[in-house]
């Protein structure tokens, strides 16, 4: 089965295993590692295997006359100046 590693790094039957990282495990191996920590991995389905580690590049945010969009301070968990590209 694939799964998705969601610890800083775990050791499997395929070596070491990064935060991130997608990994083959045979399903007993899987199973064993949910049960001494559940949350530790995320099992994939086929259609949602990300063909790229790599992250979303993101791009700064314009208004409609093209200038560059600012940062509201009111908003603190969210950042107007940057969008996903």
């Amino acid at each position: 089965m694939r799964i998705q590693v969601k610890m800083k790094s775990m050791s499997t039957s395929q070596g070491i295993a990064r935060n991130g990282d997608i990994v083959d495990l045979p399903e007993e191996e899987i199973k064993k590692i949910i049960s001494m920590r559940p949350t530790a991995i995320e099992i994939l389905e086929a259609e949602e295997v990300k063909t790229s580690k790599e992250p979303a590049k993101k791009k700064r945010a314009r208004n409609a006359n093209g200038t560059l969009k600012a940062d509201d301070p009111s908003t603190p968990d969210v950042n107007e100046a940057w969008e996903d590209g």
